[in-house]
């Protein structure tokens, strides 16, 4: 049973499915029957990936990976359970994208460095070229120490956004799974979080070429479009955001668009040091909209929050938040 489940891990980390076969296999993994087996088999590939033959920056990109999958697979709640699931294997697809992107690679080329940004904060880079780049929290970049060859390449899991340095001999390429943005000298977003389906390019100023859908598929951007694609239906829509909104990370401020409870507490979790602690049942399908300053504090966030959707309460101690129902006296 054991090389059973190890087989079907691997296979699914490495090829893409379509979306009923990786919900068959998200539930699979989430049901009780041989969880033990299960959590061994992924751990035994995660200490698999971490031992590849793959520069420095990739293995504690990995470590990282693993630390932040291995805290939250004690749950017993199947739907929780679920859910995390479904991040360990998003995350172990980013892995085997990120090692294969860093494999292929000119072995001449100057080693790649790794920037992480930590939670509750946000950091700027500029590369060899001159680009200048501000990562959101939790978000790596990988990127050579001097770029070299016909193109400048670099590797993003989270978000950040990019001040490209003019060079039309050399186009600066990110990329993401198999989503990557092109430009040549522009100002541009890209949000590429693991924990979520979506995959967003926004332009600033300038022009991009975004191309998706294993590199299949391509738009050309204008200023302030965006481009939203969906890593697992193989959808993307064309749009014009509130740029005020796409660039309110920057800001330090937090907007929340037509979101559900549980993506909003996702995106605290990277804006706060706290741990926030709840069931997926205890969350309505509802969406909200707020928007918060830069120095708003987590227990004000909380209180408009459960004030809005009116059936919530919380308790913040120490690093944790804990959310759940009002029981029916309101209490």
């Amino acid at each position: 049973m054991k090389n059973y489940i190890q087989q079907i891990l691997e296979l699914f980390g490495r090829h893409e499915y379509s979306t009923d076969v990786q919900e068959k296999v998200h539930s699979w993994l989430a049901d009780e029957e041989h969880a033990d087996e299960k959590n061994e088999a992924l751990y035994r590939l995660w200490k698999q990936a971490a031992e590849q033959d793959v520069p420095k920056g990739m293995q504690q990109s990995i470590e990282r990976m693993q630390m932040n999958i291995g805290r939250p697979l004690v749950s017993s709640n199947r739907r929780s359970k679920l859910l995390i699931w479904k991040v360990a294997a998003t995350l172990l697809l980013a892995v085997s994208t990120v090692s294969i992107y860093l494999l292929m690679q000119d072995k001449g080329e100057d080693s790649l460095i790794e920037s992480y940004i930590p939670v509750a904060e946000t950091g700027q880079l500029t590369l060899s070229d001159g680009t200048v780049v501000l990562l959101n929290s939790k978000s790596t970049l990988l990127y050579p120490k001097a770029f070299r060859g016909k193109t400048r390449s670099v590797y993003l899991i989270g978000e950040a956004n990019f001040k490209v340095k003019p060079d039309k001999k050399h186009p600066f390429i990110v990329k993401a799974n198999d989503f990557q943005v092109t430009a040549l000298g522009t100002k541009f977003n890209v949000k590429a979080y693991p924990d979520n389906n979506e995959l967003v390019a926004t332009l600033i100023e300038g022009s991009v070429n975004v191309e998706f859908n294993d590199l299949k598929s391509h738009v050309i951007l204008c200023p302030n479009e965006q481009l939203i694609y969906d890593k697992y239906t193989k959808a993307n829509n064309l749009q014009k955001p509130e740029m005020e909104d796409v660039t309110a990370w920057q800001r330090g401020e937090l907007v929340f668009s037509n979101m559900k409870l549980e993506d909003i507490l996702m995106v605290m979790e990277r804006k706060f040091p706290y741990r926030f602690i709840y069931s997926l049942h205890s969350l309505t399908d509802k969406t909200y909209s707020f928007k918060f300053h830069n120095k708003t504090t987590l227990k004000e966030v909380m209180a408009i929050i459960a004030q809005v959707a009116g059936d919530l309460k919380y308790n913040i101690e120490g690093n944790n938040c804990y959310i759940e129902n009002k029981d029916k006296n309101g209490l």
